[in-house]
């Protein structure tokens, strides 16, 4: 087999785990609208506190730490899979781009926390 299938499945299988991330949010967020427009058609007030309940309220700085380690983790991982495979380079490449969002996220967190 060719040494090219690795990066091939590498990039298959991210591509999967985002279209399934897509649609699972997707649809979480049409049944909390539903949800949203059931209670209205009932009458009913729409109180903050509900609406944290529904997971509609999410603090943008706790995304953005999430964000941030999740992809500064998968960098890191490609960084060490390409030294432990000693393919220090092409882990470098293919880790660098989560690593730079990554980082960008944790700067967006520390942004948000020094406003608060």
């Amino acid at each position: 087999m060719s040494d090219l299938w690795i990066p091939i499945a590498a990039l298959i299988s991210f591509t999967i785990m985002v279209i399934a991330n897509v649609v699972s949010s997707s649809m979480t967020k049409k049944e909390v609208q539903l949800t949203i427009r059931q209670l209205l058609d009932q009458g009913q007030n729409l109180t903050p506190e509900l609406l944290e309940k529904l997971g509609t309220f999410k603090s943008q700085r706790t995304l953005d730490l999430r964000r941030g380690l999740t992809l500064v983790s998968i960098g890191l991982a490609c960084f060490f899979a390409g030294s432990i495979f000693s393919e220090i380079r092409i882990g470098l490449a293919i880790g660098i781009f989560p690593l730079l969002l990554g980082t960008a996220f944790f700067i967006c967190w520390k942004t948000t926390q020094d406003e608060e």
